[in-house]
């Protein structure tokens, strides 16, 4: 690479530009990654259209990304030039937090979310040698899809699914549509994926799950254990009203920082509202191996792959409902060396 990168930079609501910046050197312990493929994550889009504040002008965003070695600092050991990798973006602290999981530390800062931590929407990224993973003959288009995965299979074990269940994923996006892989994997016996975008529940119905429209849920039910994979209220309540007493309902998609809940079931029904965020680093390598083995599958999933200079144009049509991809996918153009 020459000594310039290109680097994504979020301007506030609907606006970004692209810049020209210094490639950053890696310091000691610090890997460089040249980029390949970086994914729109569902809550980068809620972070550009404004709705969750969770994403600040300025930053960089992108957090779910494979590329290549590029350089290494001092003391970094094991990593070649041109090893195609992947990352996990989560960044606990050292344990003094007394965290028993990485996701739980008091301290977590999360690539390309955290605001002073630059994502991956780059041609290049500065890390941690130790969140650096291997993808070992897992392509690098799937490699960026290791993250979100990683998540659903997060969500299903906070969900505790048990083999024989019936379960429902409301919301079928690019973490819905991961829930119900992860979920069959996990052994449930159905699953049922509710969205109001056709497109969406016939991705659903090909990947082998019952497709329902939202106003279909409650004669589809009752369900064992359910997940909210979008984040807003009327969500949460099909959540909710629809599993039986002392069942799990289990909270994934943040489409914003407040919504209400049906108190009443909850309480009376002895429901259990569980959330789930990000994944300890066991399960982020789990899912890795999972999508290595074929065991789950991201073909479906991925639908655009667009340039460095389209990408800003995919978050608009994303936003605005031209585009309907569970999951785009940016490419910077690289070549490996």
């Amino acid at each position: 690479m020459t000594g310039q990168m290109r680097v994504l930079v979020f301007d506030g609501p609907h606006r970004f530009h692209i810049e020209t910046r210094p490639l950053p050197k890696p310091g000691p312990g610090e890997v460089r990654l040249r980029m390949a493929y970086v994914g729109i994550c569902g809550s980068d889009l809620h972070g550009y259209t404004g709705e969750s504040g969770r994403r600040l002008p300025g930053m960089i965003m992108g957090h779910e990304a494979a590329g290549w070695v590029d350089q290494t600092g001092s003391g970094v050991e094991g990593w070649e030039v041109g090893t195609p990798v992947t990352f996990n973006p989560s960044l606990p602290c050292d344990g003094g937090c007394g965290h028993r999981l990485e996701n739980h530390c008091a301290a977590l800062r999360v690539i390309g979310v955290t605001p002073d931590i630059q994502g991956a929407f780059a041609d290049a990224i500065v890390l941690p040698a130790a969140r650096v993973v291997r993808l070992d003959g897992l392509s690098l288009l799937w490699g960026a899809g290791v993250e979100p995965m990683a998540v659903a299979l997060q969500s299903a074990r906070r969900a505790r699914i048990r083999p024989g269940q019936k379960v429902l994923v409301v919301g079928g996006g690019m973490i819905g549509q991961a829930i119900a892989q992860t979920c069959r994997l996990e052994g449930a016996a159905a699953v049922s994926v509710s969205d109001p975008m056709p497109h969406r529940r016939s991705l659903a119905e090909a990947g082998g799950f019952q497709a329902l429209q939202p106003a279909q849920v409650e004669e589809a039910g009752p369900f064992d254990v359910s997940f909210d994979a979008v984040g807003i209220t009327p969500t949460a309540y099909a959540a909710i009203q629809n599993i039986p007493k002392g069942a799990i309902a289990c909270f994934v998609g943040l489409g914003l920082p407040e919504v209400s809940i049906p108190l009443f079931d909850v309480v009376v029904g002895e429901r259990m509202v569980v959330g789930s965020f990000c994944y300890p680093d066991a399960v982020f390598e789990e899912a890795l191996d999972h999508l290595s083995a074929g065991r789950l599958d991201l073909d479906p999933l991925i639908g655009a792959v667009v340039g460095f200079e389209e990408v800003a144009q995919a978050f608009e049509d994303l936003a605005t409902g031209i585009r309907s991809d569970v999951k785009v996918m940016m490419s910077t153009g690289l070549p490996p060396g």
